[in-house]
């Protein structure tokens, strides 16, 4: 893909940015932590008694009759021109921040855009994604409540969901030293998409990593979150983005057992050929993992934002065995990928 060519006048600093990587679809189009961070830390606390926890975690935690619901919102630019499984693919990708407070999907609203397109087409993408949405949500308990629509330049797709947990909900900060990282998805997502709008990627890693983002993870989050001290899903901050914040909100260091690893078909090769998300330098910079040998292609893997991830859970050492066999008879593949221990607040080492 050429990068466009800057106009005679623009905003501060767009001509480097278009010197960079192509921006990328999904989760690697996202404002980079440390922005975001910024942003987040001006925000004051909830003042309201029922509104239980503010920014910072997957999902808000909302008290209402007795119960607790869990709130979240997303929306992704289109990683694939199949308006059918892009809605799939942004629906479980919002489903993952419900799935790691543990509660179940309740209901949804979308938000879409459209490219721009005659109003027959209109009507046909619209019925597809609403009968796919209906589909998916219906799937995993939840309702299709509303929603909004506009046209732009590209297909966004934003979704909405509330969950209900009763009393217990599972924050990222719960962890404990010597609790297990089990993880559910591979890695190396964003670097597989950014090479595909290249034309870099093969076809068959391509399409072998849209099979696994358009699978639901509502049967793995059932078993982990009888056992998870902590859970997250991995998303646009990349697996060690997302460990971070919960080794920093347990006041703990992890181990990262990176020989344990899952990755994706293609991606080492596509990594060494120089393809990676435009958002891996800044999500590098904001979660920087010790140990690791200079030039090792993992590094990339480590900070690679994803979309529609996979789920990370901490799990007490006693019980980590158990919940992989648990998850392994329903067929559902999981590693373990590390552990909490004592140590610097938020810092991540990888095992020698």
């Amino acid at each position: 893909m050429t990068p466009p060519v800057a106009p005679d006048q623009a905003a501060l600093g767009l001509s480097d940015m278009l010197a960079e990587k192509p921006l990328c679809g999904g989760c690697g189009a996202k404002v980079g932590p440390g922005v975001l961070n910024a942003g987040l830390c001006q925000l004051p606390l909830p003042s309201r008694a029922d509104v239980i926890s503010g920014p910072g975690d997957d999902a808000a935690v909302l008290e209402i009759g007795g119960l607790r619901q869990v709130l979240t919102t997303d929306h992704l630019r289109a990683v694939t021109d199949d308006p059918a499984a892009m809605v799939r693919i942004a629906i479980l990708h919002a489903m993952g921040d419900i799935w790691s407070m543990g509660a179940e999907p309740q209901a949804a609203l979308l938000s879409l855009i459209l490219s721009r397109q005659s109003e027959p087409l209109q009507a046909r993408v619209m019925e597809e994604i609403l009968t796919t949405a209906q589909a998916v949500l219906q799937a995993e308990g939840a309702a299709l409540v509303g929603g909004h629509t506009t046209m732009g330049s590209e297909m966004t797709i934003g979704v909405t969901l509330t969950g209900l947990c009763g009393q217990k909900v599972i924050t990222q900060d719960g962890g404990k030293a010597g609790d297990r990282l089990i993880l559910t998805r591979p890695l190396g997502s964003g670097i597989i998409l950014a090479a595909e709008m290249q034309g870099a990627a093969r076809g068959r890693d391509v399409a072998a990593l849209l099979d696994v983002m358009q699978a639901p993870q509502g049967r793995a989050a059932a078993i982990l979150r009888g056992a998870a001290t902590a859970m997250t899903d991995v998303t646009g901050f990349g697996f060690a983005g997302h460990l971070g914040a919960m080794a920093k909100g347990a006041g703990l260091s992890a181990l990262i057992y990176l020989e344990n690893l899952p990755i994706f078909a293609g991606v080492q090769d596509l990594v060494r050929a120089g393809h990676g998300s435009a958002l891996a330098k800044s999500n590098r910079a904001a979660a920087p993992v010790a140990g690791l040998a200079e030039g090792d292609w993992r590094s990339a893997v480590l900070h690679d934002p994803q979309t529609a991830g996979g789920l990370l859970a901490a799990i007490p050492a006693q019980k980590a065995q158990e919940i992989l066999a648990a998850l392994a008879k329903e067929g559902i593949e999981a590693w373990e990928v590390g552990e909490f221990e004592a140590g610097p607040e938020g810092g991540m080492a990888v095992r020698a």
